[in-house]
């Protein structure tokens, strides 16, 4: 674990999405999760995905669990966008751990608004992993 106490872990195979995140060049891996199986609340989080099916290769990126409520169809879900990541995931094993709280769910006026928040969230927790040595630049 990288010598880190996480904020909870969930782990769970990976299922398709609405696509959105690809739509809006920010893909991403989807989780279904139990209501309340994190014990954290809802939000975006600094995030390690573990892939359980790949010797436990760490991918470190960003997650939104939650409603995702700027488009509130489908069940809630874990969705987490991987950093410099482009392989198939689906129907794989993976453990997520949630490592540092970013933010609250937000709605937005459009999905352009939401994109560019997405982005911050990417570059600030990509500069979590950057202030601990464990992402190159």
């Amino acid at each position: 674990m990288n010598g880190r106490n996480p904020l909870a872990v969930l782990e769970g195979t990976v299922v398709r999405g609405k696509k959105l995140g690809s739509k809006l060049g920010i893909p991403t891996i989807n989780i279904p999760y139990p209501l309340g199986a994190t014990q954290v609340q809802d939000g975006v989080y600094v995030a390690e995905a573990v892939l359980l099916e790949d010797g436990d290769r760490t991918v470190p990126g960003v997650l939104n669990q939650g409603y995702h409520p700027t488009v509130p169809d489908g069940d809630p879900a874990v969705e987490m966008h991987l950093f410099d990541f482009d392989e198939d995931l689906y129907g794989r094993r993976v453990l997520v751990r949630f490592l540092e709280y970013l933010r609250p769910e937000l709605v937005f006026d459009s999905k352009e608004a939401m994109r560019l928040v997405m982005l911050d969230d990417i570059a600030r927790a990509r500069r979590w992993f950057l202030d601990r040595g464990e992402l190159q630049p």
